[in-house]
Order: structure tokens, then C-alpha cells, then sequence
């Protein structure tokens, strides 16, 4: 077999044309990425919206982080879920420009897809992990609050956590 042979053979494995199915699955991992992105990002906005009305019950602590989150910078940590989106968008696009077929390739290439809806998701996941905790000290003052009868001013805003 001549070197212009091989060369030629090495070509097709790596140039192999994008198949529907792949350009399909792209397409609806960037739109379901996006839609979680949105609601996500509602979610956020609206919980952090009702913690400062009184009467009303939050779904985390006052002196929680994500208090801390939804104030500072007027919430911009919520920013991050689209963000996620963003950066899953173009490690997804960037694989379907790196498509060549091949076994590895296409782990790899499903794995990228997976991110402009997974990113999203892990982002909005950390943000609530971060008003779903008052712990140590706080929390004994709390409960040890709360079991003698509930008199008077808590300790901390530990009621939901």
C-alpha cells in the first residue's frame, strides 16, 4: 500500500459527514438546555424575590448563604445557571465541529451534547445546596430554642434549612 493510499484511507475515517441524527440530538440538547436554563433561572430569581417579605414562608434561612447569594449583587450568582448553559452550548458545538466518527469520538461527542442541559442543572443544583443548611452551633441554639417553647426572639433564622 503507497503513502498517497493510506493518506487517502486516514481522510475518510476522519472526515465522515454529520449524520441527522447527530445534527437532531445537538439541536435538542441546545433547546432542552435552554428551557432548563430559563425555568432554573426563574426559580431562583422568584425564591430569592420572596425572602424579603414579611409573612411570608422562604424555603431557606435568613442568615443562610443563599441569602447571602440572593443579595449581593442583586442575586448575580444566579447568573451562573445560564452561564452553565453558555459553556455547555460550546463545549457541545465544539464537538459536533471536531465530528469524525470512530468509537471514542462519539463517547465523547454524546458527553459534550449532555452538557448544555447538564451544566445548567449542576449549577442550580450548588445554588440550592446553599441555603439548605444551618449548621453547628447555630442549629443547637436553634433547637435548643425551639424545644424550650419558642419564647421570645430565636437565636438565629434557622426555621427552614
Amino acid at each position: 500500500m503507497s503513502r498517497a493510499e493510506t493518506d487517502v484511507q486516514v481522510e475518510q475515517v476522519e472526515d465522515q459527514p454529520l449524520h441527522w441524527y447527530v445534527v437532531a440530538a445537538y439541536m435538542l440538547a441546545v433547546i432542552a438546555g435552554f428551557a432548563l436554563a430559563v425555568w432554573f433561572t426563574v426559580a431562583w430569581y422568584s425564591n430569592c424575590e420572596d425572602s424579603g417579605k414579611t409573612g411570608t414562608a422562604t424555603s431557606y434561612a435568613g442568615d443562610s448563604m443563599r441569602n447571602t447569594l440572593c443579595h449581593s449583587g442583586h442575586g448575580a450568582a444566579g447568573l451562573l445557571v445560564p452561564g452553565g448553559w453558555v459553556l455547555g452550548l460550546a463545549l457541545a458545538t465544539f464537538a459536533l465541529l471536531r465530528w469524525g466518527g470512530g468509537g471514542v469520538r462519539l463517547l465523547l461527542l454524546i458527553l459534550l451534547i449532555l452538557t448544555p442541559a447538564a451544566l445548567p442543572a449542576v449549577a442550580y443544583g450548588g445554588l440550592g445546596r446553599s441555603g439548605t443548611s444551618c449548621t453547628g452551633e447555630r442549629l443547637t441554639a436553634y433547637r435548643a430554642w425551639a424545644d424550650e417553647g419558642s419564647k421570645g426572639k430565636p437565636p438565629y433564622d434557622c426555621r427552614t434549612f
